[in-house]
This record gives structure tokens, C-alpha cells and sequence, in this order.
């Protein structure tokens, strides 16, 4: 039943279009074909109810510049032609391109019937009566347009409380169609109450596209906001400019220059708000989709360029139907198409594609994000953000390859499922693969610059190469520094329960032997001098225990081996105090040492040298690294300082392991160690 009526209801939304385009091209031809007749007539007084007619007065200032009614009529003619295809075609390519999209169908249908209401003269189509119902409907769907551009392009009232003037326009709407004369019916409110809810409405748009410029976050959205908002606002002034030129003066070359800039500020309108809504619905646009927005702009501009000289030279040389006009006119044309095809493909291939359309600029974009990222564990999220971006992909990816197998690293977005993935070689290897949410990347990129796409996927293996060796070299350091960690446990260990143990066994052996009363004075004497050597051995051999690893870690456990450590100053001029907070799992073996080693001598440096009073430390992770903190009260680094065995000990510990060492003067006094160490787990 749910099927049904979804396909009775699209079959309904494709019947509306064929209805509104079939009446729009009716009343469009009706009006085009009357409309030169109609407006050579002008008007005077109250009769003025078409603002495409000139009265008297504008008439006559307009002879008196040398410009014919004939002329005004013809300008017109073409400027309600321009004015129409536009619209027009943008609205059909809208429903050829996203005939499937709901949204796609009501704004093709909403631009064909606005672009239709703009080109026509009301007033000549309501005298004739079997036209006037099929222009009411026109009418009744064309003025949505208002509440359409208070949801776009995303659909959303932005801020929210403009729903609340976005409903009262379209109950204005509703009231003039079905219920006239009423209070809902704005044509029966006063001209300057009308006019003014007209303009506030209008500049309400506005507010709000600039509201959602400067909360969009993406390229993309400011652009598409950009460009709506820029011929919104000309058509606003435009419009205000036409009826104070009307009202208080009655000059008609100012009016023909007011309908110029009208008809110019409305050209780029319908084009932006197709291709911004099928980028919002359709993300993947063809290259033919911007071909044809191209062409056929550049047709109407040329047609309208073209008529535009005949009639201007015609005037300047006040004779009709010169052939030397004509080719005149012709040669003109043809010298203005190329460039302005270019000109017009430019632009919009910043509209369709953006940064696309110059991948040498995505390139430069790349180059100066990844100077900034020094980190090799961020380069290749900054990578795929800055392609996804660039591109206007709704997903990238980047996967390397580690010891036979993929490894998902970086991503951008939410994955889709029609992606295509591109592999990343190096001297016929297989080093990773960019993966990218579109069929292909051809299709982000203008026709002519997809040969470029090698250089942007050259630079990225070349980055993903680099990451993979900082990555074997990062693996291959943690394994030998695990490997010398278990070394040293092991001698430990050994020295500790092995030789250590066997010394002291010779040591209570001689004991026995000096205090046996039967025992030479001489051999007595030699036997305690071994013995203060073996004790002097031993304690050696401790030293060497506790240098290789602290046993403390072991016994204890690192936080309170912390805990020990500052124990152990108790005795100095300095407090040593331990903050651990919440770290409740054990590190790896590396790790521990490092941090021991470091805050033992930093506490030392501080207790030798700062002269303070105080000196704390503070541990703290998160989930790739624990950071150290170290300050006391004292006085500080010397302005000149030579970095000595301690800090240049505690620095190479911390980037043996990987990790990164600051030390600076406090903010007030003293001097504060920062310490950065990797979270290596035991067992990785």
C-alpha cells in the first residue's frame, strides 16, 4: 500500500511539471508574441497598472534622447526572452538531472513558474478570459519562491524563529489566490503596507544567507550561499531602484537602464539555485551537467547581445534592415563568444567543482596544511580532510599497508557505499590506497584537468611512503627498546639473585672465619680486609642493579615508585610533592624507566640548583600519551644557560622512547619541565 502510494504520488509530481511547463511556455508565447504591440501603446494616469508601460511624460524624455518606443519595445522584448530562458533551462536541467529527487522536481517546477510570472505582462494576459485561470496557477505557484528561499539550500529555517515570517508570506500567498479582498489578501492592503511587508520579507532572506554564510563549515555551502546571495541582493535593489524611479520621476531612459539591471541582477539567480540544490541532493554532477549550464547560458547571453547591437546601431544610424548592420553585429559576436565562454566556463567550474577546478591550488592548499602538521600521526588525517574538502567528497580514506595487511589510518566523513579505491605504488608496490566516496575520481574534476589527478595522487603516496617508514622506524625502536628493557631485567635479575647472593654467601663465610678463635691474627686481618672489598663489591653491584632498571617498579609499581622517589628528598630544603590522578593501569617497562629517570632528575636539579621551596609534579594521560609535569618555586632558568648532563640525559630519554621534552621559567617563578612519553602497553 506504502509502494503505491509512493509511485501515485511521484506520478503526480511529474504530471504537476508537465502541467506548469506546458502552461509556462503557453503564457510565456502569448505574452512574448502581444507584448511589442502592447507596449508601443504607453499609458497615462490610473491606466498605468503595467509597470512595462510608459506614460506620457517617460515616453517623451525618452524621444528626447533619441530612443523610439519601437526601440523600448524591442529591448523589452528581448530582455523578457533572456529573462525567461533563463529560468527555463535552469529549471529543466534541474528535472532532467534530478528527476528522481522530490526536492529536485519541486524546485525545477517552483523556478519554471517564477522565471514565467517575471517574463509576462499581467495585465495583457488577464484580458483574455479562457488564460486567466491557467495564470493564476502560474501565479499561485511561482510566488512560493519567497518561502523556498527561506529554506534554502539546505532545507532548514536558519535561524528558526524565521518560520514565523516565512508561514506569513505564504499565508499572503494563499489569501490573494483564495480568499481575496479579505485581510489575508495583501493586494487589498494599503500600497505602502504592501510594499513594505515586501521589502522586509525579501530582506529578512538575506539576513537570513548571511546567518547560515557564517555558520557554514564547509567551502562548498559558502560558496553555493555566496552566490544566491549576491544576485538575491541585486535583485532586491534592482527592484527598489525600478519603483522609486517610477514614483518620483518619470524619466524613461532611467527606467530602460532600471529594467537592464533588473533582468541582469535575475540572469545568474536560477542557475546558482540549481546548481546548489543538486549539489545538496546529487553530489555527484557530470561533467555534460556543466557543459550545458555553459551553453546555454552563453546562448542566451550572445542571442541577447546580438539583438541588443542590431538595435542599438539601428538607432545610432537610424536606418532598418541594413545588412551592414547585421554583419556588423555578427562579427561583433563572434569575437565576444569565445571569451565569454571561457569567462562563463570559469565561473562555473568554481561553482560546480570549487577548488576542483584548479588542482594545482588544491595541491598548494595540501603542501602548506601538511608544513604546519609536524606530526606524522595527523599528516594523513590532514591529507584526507583537505582532499575530501577540496574535492567536495562525503568520504575519504587512506589505508596503509603493514606487514601484508591494510590498515585503516585516516578518514574524512561518513562512508558510503559507492566508493572507489585507487592503489598507491612506489616502484610497482602497493604501499596503501586512497579511497574516495565517489565512482570515480574523474568525476570531481573538470574534463580538461583530470590528467592533473596524477600529481595529487603522487603527492599523497609520496606522503603515505613517508608515514610508513616513520611507522617501521617508530616499530623497529619500540622493539629494541623492549628488547634492551628485558634485557636488563634479565641481568638484574641475575645479578641480583645470582652473583649478588653468592657474595654475600663468601661474606657470612668469612665472618665465621675472623671470629673463629683458633685463627691466626695475620690471616685475620687479611680475611676483614676481603671482606670490607667484597662488601665494597657488593654495594657496587647493587648500584648497577638499581642504574639498570629501579627496583621500586617492580616491587611497587610505577605510582608508587613516584610516591618513594619523592620520599626521598624529605630530608632537603625542598617539599616534593606527587599528583597521579586517576592512572590505574601499568605501562610499558620503557615508559616507566623513562618517567622514573626523568623526575628523579629533575627533582635533583630542583633540590641542587632552584634555591625554591616547593616542587611539584603532576601525571596525567589520555589515550596516546602521559604527560609530566614539573615546576618548583625557585629561580628559574639563567638567561644564558648551557644545557648540562641532567637535562641533556632527561631529553634523550624522553625522545629515545619517542616522546618529547620542554623546559622553560614559569609563568611567575621557578622553572617548569613539560614531558610527553607515548603510551606503549605491555604486550604491543
Amino acid at each position: 500500500m506504502g509502494k503505491k502510494f509512493q509511485w501515485l504520488f511521484h506520478l503526480f509530481s511529474h504530471g504537476a511539471w508537465w502541467y506548469i511547463t506546458v502552461i509556462s511556455v503557453s503564457l510565456f508565447l502569448y505574452s512574448e508574441t502581444q507584448v511589442y504591440d502592447w507596449l508601443l501603446k504607453g499609458c497615462e494616469g490610473k491606466s498605468c497598472t503595467d509597470l512595462f508601460l510608459l506614460s506620457s511624460g517617460e515616453a517623451e524624455s525618452l524621444q528626447a534622447n533619441g530612443i523610439s518606443m519601437s526601440f523600448y519595445s524591442g529591448i523589452l522584448v528581448v530582455l523578457l526572452l533572456i529573462q525567461f530562458l533563463s529560468f527555463f533551462t535552469a529549471g529543466c536541467l534541474l528535472y532532467v538531472y534530478g528527476m528522481r529527487d522530490r526536492i529536485c522536481l519541486y524546485t525545477s517546477i517552483m523556478l519554471i513558474a517564477t522565471g514565467t510570472i517575471m517574463s509576462i505582462s499581467n495585465p495583457l494576459i488577464l484580458q483574455v478570459p479562457h488564460l486567466q485561470v491557467l495564470f493564476k496557477v502560474e501565479s499561485f505557484v511561482g510566488e512560493l519562491y519567497l518561502f523556498f528561499f527561506f529554506l534554502f539550500p539546505d532545507g532548514r529555517f536558519r535561524p528558526r524563529w524565521l518560520w514565523v515570517p516565512a508561514f506569513t508570506g505564504l499565508g499572503g500567498n494563499i489569501g490573494t489566490y483564495f480568499f481575496p479582498g479579505s485581510i489575508m489578501d495583501p493586494l487589498s492592503w494599503p500600497m505602502l503596507v504592501r510594499t513594505g511587508t515586501w521589502i522586509t520579507l525579501h530582506l529578512l532572506v538575506i539576513l537570513s544567507q548571511i546567518y547560515r554564510y557564517r555558520h557554514a563549515e564547509t567551502k562548498q555551502l559558502k560558496r553555493q550561499i555566496r552566490w544566491f546571495a549576491v544576485s538575491m541582493s541585486g535583485f532586491i535593489l534592482s527592484v527598489l531602484a525600478l519603483l522609486l524611479s517610477t514614483s518620483f520621476s518619470e524619466d524613461g531612459l532611467v527606467k530602460l537602464c532600471m529594467w537592464f539591471v533588473y533582468y541582469l541582477a535575475l540572469l545568474c539567480m536560477p542557475f546558482s539555485i540549481g546548481i546548489a540544490i543538486l549539489e545538496q541532493r546529487q553530489r555527484h554532477l557530470s561533467t555534460l551537467f556543466s557543459r550545458t549550464i555553459v551553453y546555454s547560458f552563453v546562448t542566451i547571453v550572445v542571442m541577447g547581445v546580438y539583438v541588443l547591437i542590431i538595435g542599438s546601431l539601428g538607432l545610432l544610424f537610424n536606418y532598418q534592415n541594413n545588412i551592414f548592420i547585421s554583419l556588423l553585429a555578427t562579427g561583433i559576436v563572434a569575437v565576444l563568444f569565445q571569451p565569454l565562454r571561457e569567462k562563463v566556463q570559469q565561473a562555473v567550474n568554481r561553482l560546480v567543482y570549487g577548488d576542483r577546478d584548479d588542482p594545482y591550488k588544491i595541491l598548494s592548499s595540501l603542501t602548506k596544511r601538511l608544513e604546519l602538521t609536524m606530526s606524522n600521526s595527523s599528516v594523513l588525517s590532514t591529507i584526507v580532510e583537505e582532499v575530501g574538502k577540496a574535492l567536495k567528497l562525503p568520504f575519504a580514506a587512506i589505508d596503509i599497508k603493514m606487514e601484508g595487511q591494510f590498515q585503516r589510518v585516516a578518514s574524512f566523513g561518513q562512508e558510503i557505499q559507492m566508493k572507489s579505491e585507487f592503489p598507491l605504488t612506489i616502484q610497482q608496490e602497493c604501499i596503501g590506497t586512497l579511497i574516495v566516496g565517489a565512482r570515480s575520481l574523474q568525476e570531481t574534476l573538470p574534463s580538461e584537468k583530470v590528467y592533473m589527478l596524477n600529481d595529487l595522487l603522487r603527492q599523497v603516496t609520496l606522503a603515505v611512503q613517508t608515514v610508513r617508514i616513520t611507522r617501521e622506524l617508530q616499530h623497529s625502536r619500540i622493539k629494541l627498546v623492549s628488547l634492551r628493557e628485558e634485557e636488563r631485567q634479565r641481568l638484574r635479575r641475575d645479578l641480583h639473585d645470582g652473583l649478588g647472593a653468592s657474595l654475600a654467601s663468601i661474606s657470612l663465610k668469612m665472618d665465621t672465619l675472623v671470629f673463629q678463635n683458633e685463627v691466626d691474627q695475620t690471616v685475620k686481618n687479611r680475611l676483614l680486609e676481603l671482606q670490607d672489598n667484597l662488601r665494597t663489591a657488593i654495594g657496587n653491584i647493587r648500584q648497577l642493579v638499581y642504574n639498570l632498571r629501579p627496583p621500586a617498579l617492580d616491587e611497587l609499581g610505577f605510582i608508587f615508585a613516584m610516591d618513594e622517589l619523592s620520599r626521598q628528598f624529605e630530608d632537603s630544603k625542598v617539599k616534593v610533592s606527587i599528583e597521579a590522578g586517576n592512572i590505574d593501569f601499568q605501562f610499558h617497562a620503557a615508559i616507566e624507566v623513562a618517567a622514573y629517570r626523568i623526575a628523579q632528575e629533575a627533582i635533583t636539579n630542583a633540590v641542587k640548583h632552584s634555591k625554591g621551596s616547593i616542587c611539584k609534579i603532576m601525571l596525567e594521560t589520555d589515550d596516546t600519551h602521559l604527560t609530566i609535569f614539573i615546576e618548583d618555586d625557585g629561580i628559574g632558568l639563567p638567561e644564558n644557560r648551557k644545557s648540562g648532563i641532567g637535562l641533556h640525559s632527561m631529553r634523550e630519554r624522553a625522545e629515545e622512547v619517542g616522546g618529547e621534552f620542554f623546559i622553560k621559567n614559569g609563568d611567575d617563578i621557578g622553572t617548569a619541565v613539560k614531558v610527553r612519553l607515548p603510551l606503549w602497553m605491555e604486550g604491543n
